[in-house]
């Protein structure tokens, strides 16, 4: 079998992709329904810990995007999701694991679901007023000396500026499953700043292992 090989179980294919796209939605949605500014570094959250895992044979199943996020062409585009595959399954050998030469047969099914959106971040500097810890002669403006910090609106009002930067911020989201009833037995979220710059496999293969980190080995 190889990476990119679409599980099919012996009975009701239709019923378990089903279930398997209402819990990926509901794990997917849980993470990202309260967004927040991420920082530099990515941060991985064991939504579903374990001890151990059934069996050392895996297989994939697809699940189509269905957040915005996961429609970006940046993540949608056939070869990145080669690569990124590509890098689980390195990583999963690295565990001891392996695909399974039939994939209804596996012991475990995986899943991921990955998306990508720009964040613009807004960060306060101070505020104007009389609880401004900004000087009032910082915040008068003569000549070409003007206030990083503070501005004042038309009425005169001094107020605070803020410090914005744009990021691009990326989510992946893998979840190890019961073959049978689909429970979820192990999953992680790793979500972070996506670095600007070429995609590679060896940065791949790091997002890999960061997010399985805790996955439990054979």
């Amino acid at each position: 079998m190889n990476a990119s090989a679409t599980l099919r179980p012996r009975s009701g294919p239709r019923l378990l992709r089903a279930a398997l796209i209402v819990a990926m939605l509901a794990a997917l949605a849980a993470c990202t329904s309260s967004p927040e500014v991420a920082g530099p570094r990515a941060h991985v959250t064991v939504k579903q810990p374990a001890a151990s895992l059934p069996g050392p044979a895996y297989a994939w199943v697809d699940l189509p995007g269905q957040r915005r996020a996961e429609s970006d062409p940046r993540v949608t585009d056939l070869a990145f999701r080669n690569q990124l595959r590509q890098a689980l399954d390195s990583v999963m050998a690295e565990k001891g694991y392996r695909l399974a030469d039939d994939p209804a047969g596996a012991d475990i099914i995986l899943a991921y679901r990955v998306g990508v959106q720009d964040v613009e971040n807004a960060a306060l500097v101070s505020r104007g007023g009389q609880n401004a810890a900004t000087p009032l002669a910082a915040i008068e403006c003569k000549g070409g000396n003007c206030s990083q910090i503070v501005t004042r609106d038309a009425d005169g009002v001094p107020l605070m500026k803020l410090k914005t930067s744009a990021t691009i911020e990326g989510g992946l989201l893998v979840e190890v499953l019961e073959p049978r009833s689909v429970r979820v037995l192990w999953s992680a979220y790793n979500r972070g700043t996506v670095k600007q710059g070429a995609v590679t496999e060896s940065r791949l293969v790091d997002v890999a292992r960061t997010t399985l980190a805790q996955l439990p080995g054979r």
